[in-house]
């Protein structure tokens, strides 16, 4: 396997700014491979306000400490950021941001400058750019601080499962959008799935639900989502949560798999994703057993973010990279699942705290040539960017 070399992109930590990158699943590289979506950070270890500012910005990967702003945002956490990803071809960003007690897209085009505004945040964007899939913000931050965006309305938290509120496809043009899932259908078809002794309990005191993590097909065709539930103020792990998928355009639901964490797709029909005690590539199809083997049986043994390389639609799994999260000191591998043979690509200390909702994972997001890995980490005191090339 081929060396990796190290490069930190963005600097700071002693004059207390600090970036990171959006989410390990989302494209924070754009098609070319020349530049990456960051943004910046003022403070750490508390949780954002309403008030509390991060720059987002774009660094050149042949100009490492030269960030370009794009924008500012009021609606971020510390774990997926403003959601700052590429959109399509071209030079074209979406982030989120705040307008009121509610939450946008912005759309910047990094070449031109234009700039226009979406009426709900975005979580995923289908690969040409025609729609996106939005998840209700507020209720995420009321139910899993750390992932979604402080002080927002509409988080109805009044209801269990609302009717009014689930996943919601909106068109990149006009803005339009139209519900595919409410948390009332996705509750409904889960009590169908679960074995009678948990419907009971639910039954006796019946959770709150969200949906968390939606992630579109390679074909834009499919989505998987995070079902996830808890009593407010509880405690909460994975085990009270599925991941399901479905159909864009509405219907077509299917259980993959409950108690999951950090779920890809590999392909159009094929998803990798960590149920514990392995890491598992998994079919997605109806039935009740859609596991379809382990992945690195004698490597993995441990919840780790992992993206196949390159990250486009491949039929097998070949390479991957992934980290070790959770730790002081996190692990970064390539990992090639036809031989089995796996290299350190670099160590990275300094993470802490090493868990919590302030923590600092790499979250790895590859390039679409796989030559170029992104991660943000500790090592240098705070939060910044780096990249690994080979």
């Amino acid at each position: 396997m081929p060396t990796w070399t190290p490069t930190q992109l963005t600097n700071g930590t002693a004059a207390g700014r600090c970036h990171s990158h959006s989410y390990y699943d989302i494209p924070v590289i754009d098609e070319e491979a020349t530049n990456v979506l960051v943004h910046e950070i003022a403070f750490a270890e508390r949780h954002p306000t309403a008030s509390d500012v991060v720059e987002v910005g774009t660094v050149a990967l042949d100009r490492p400490g030269e960030v370009v702003p794009i924008g500012e945002s009021r609606a971020w956490s510390w774990q997926q950021g403003p959601m700052a990803q590429w959109v399509g071809g071209g030079g074209l960003a979406a982030y989120n941001d705040r307008e009121g007690d509610g939450f946008v897209a912005r759309l910047v085009d990094t070449r031109t400058g234009d700039r226009r505004a979406l009426p709900r945040p975005l979580y995923a964007v289908a690969p040409d750019g025609r729609f996106g899939l939005c998840l209700n913000m507020a209720r995420l931050d009321h139910l899993r601080p750390g992932y979604g965006y402080t002080e927002g309305e509409g988080a109805l938290m009044e209801e269990r499962a609302p009717h009014g509120d689930g996943v919601w496809r909106m068109d990149m043009g006009t803005g339009e959008a139209r519900m595919i899932l409410s948390l009332a259908e996705a509750r409904e078809f889960l009590m169908t799935r679960l074995a009678l002794p948990r419907r009971a309990l639910q039954a006796l005191r019946p959770p709150h639900f969200w949906f968390n993590h939606v992630k579109l097909s390679p074909n834009a065709e499919r989505y998987t989502v995070k079902l996830r539930w808890r009593l407010p103020n509880k405690g909460w792990s994975d085990k009270q949560g599925v991941s399901l998928t479905g159909s864009v355009a509405g219907g077509g639901l299917r259980l993959l798999a409950d108690a999951t964490s950090h779920v890809v797709w590999l392909n159009d029909e094929q998803l990798y994703l960590w149920r514990a005690p392995e890491v598992a590539l998994y079919e997605d199809a109806g039935g009740k057993d859609n596991r379809l083997r382990q992945v690195a049986p004698d490597l993995l043994d441990h919840n780790v973010h992992m993206r196949h390389l390159p990250p486009g639609p491949t039929g097998t799994l070949g390479e991957a990279v992934y980290d070790t999260p959770y730790r002081e000191e996190i692990d970064l591998y390539c990992y090639d699942d036809r031989t089995g043979a796996r290299e350190l690509m670099a160590s990275f200390t300094g993470h802490r705290p090493a868990r919590g909702p302030f923590r600092c994972d790499l979250h790895p997001v590859p390039s679409a040539d796989g030559r170029t890995v992104i991660v943000t980490s500790m090592r240098d005191g705070g939060r910044q960017v780096y990249a690994l090339r080979r």
